[in-house]
């Protein structure tokens, strides 16, 4: 039998549901005002940022792993620049 799962949070189902009902909540009626482009704008302001809550660390994980990788090809560069001179032998 496969081990069991821990329970160690809610899960990504009932996560997205709480999303859900958290826009419906900050947005309820103002969905029917269609004409409104401000009421538009507003509706998609609050669904990102109720979606994208963790955006933020994403970022900063993608700006760490950039910045690594940066610092592992400027080192390359470095050894390349720096490197001895290799000597061919003269053919005859």
């Amino acid at each position: 039998m496969p081990p069991k799962k821990k329970a160690g949070g809610p899960s990504k189902k009932s996560a997205e549901k709480a999303k859900d009902k958290l826009v419906e909540d900050k947005t309820f009626g103002l969905k029917n005002k269609k004409k409104s482009k401000n009421v538009q704008k507003y509706i998609q302001e609050v669904t990102k940022q109720v979606k994208g809550a963790n955006t933020r660390a994403d970022r900063l994980k993608e700006q760490e792993s950039k910045r690594k990788k940066d610092a592992k090809a400027e080192q390359e560069n470095l050894k390349s620049l720096f490197a001895a001179a290799i000597t061919q032998p003269k053919v005859r």
